[in-house]
């Protein structure tokens, strides 16, 4: 009785598999909170690293992100994300602080001139769907990327509490008490002001109130970042314990630092 001969076994996929099998199971939408208001399409995450940097990419472009802005220290190679088109911006500052002058008017240009009818457009100019989106991101998503995002819709005309409001249904522990101050307290709106439009990314002109030694700690400095409450802001903070305590979030105004 002959036998029949033996098929060659098909490749074997071990080698494949296991590739991706040591990647990090990553729960992006966990991770990643879209924010937005108007014309104007954020994304705010934590930091990729380099073992997940490749899996942050895929995922970025496939939700139409143009631009990364890192407002951290860099924990991944940028030409990652520029090999598939994605622009990165470094503009770090201090962890659980805020935003420099410059920052802020590197950001503000970027969104005025990335979103299609500028970051005050009175409407959406554009079909759902189509919009770019930035993504903005620092340690663990919670502070630094959340102000910037905040600045940018209340220069596009939401009132500071709201914002705060706004973007901690949707990212859940931002801010803390330093940020949250300084956002209903000193920031004022000032893009509607033709002065202070198209300064250009590498250039700030006159800003509202921002600590520029926001990097370094300066003691001396402590009267601008922090100043006295006014009765106004103190009346916020309240409301917003009442409104974490209604939602059942763990996290409370002013004990995240990030």
């Amino acid at each position: 009785m002959s036998s029949s001969p033996i098929s060659p076994s098909p490749p074997s996929m071990s080698n494949e598999n296991s590739n991706s099998s040591q990647l990090p199971n990553i729960p992006f939408n966990r991770v990643l909170s879209p924010i937005e208001y108007k014309n104007l399409k954020f994304l705010v995450l934590d930091c990729p690293t380099e073992q997940t940097i490749h899996q942050y990419v895929k995922e970025l472009k496939s939700r139409g992100v143009t631009d990364v802005v890192r407002v951290c220290e860099p924990t991944y190679n940028k030409i990652v994300f520029e090999q598939v088109g994605i622009n990165v911006f470094d503009w770090p500052f201090k962890d659980g602080g805020l935003p420099p002058a410059e920052t802020i008017a590197n950001f503000l240009n970027l969104c005025d001139e990335r979103f299609v009818g500028g970051l005050v457009s009175s409407k959406d100019e554009l079909n759902k769907g189509t919009e770019p989106v930035i993504a903005v991101h620092c340690v663990a998503g919670l502070g630094r990327a959340p102000v910037l995002v905040a600045i940018a819709f209340i220069e596009a005309g939401m009132v500071p509490l709201d914002t705060i409001e706004y973007v901690r249904r949707r990212r859940r522990g931002a801010f803390n008490s330093i940020q949250l101050q300084w956002l209903v307290d000193t920031y004022k709106r000032q893009w509607g002001k033709k002065s202070s439009r198209k300064i250009g990314f590498g250039h700030a002109g006159k800003r509202p109130s921002s600590p520029s030694s926001s990097r370094d700690g300066n003691d001396n400095q402590n009267s601008e970042v922090n100043p006295p409450p006014s009765k106004e802001s103190t009346s916020i903070l309240g409301k917003l314990f009442k409104f974490n305590k209604k939602n059942n979030s763990s996290t409370q105004v002013g004990l995240v630092t990030v």
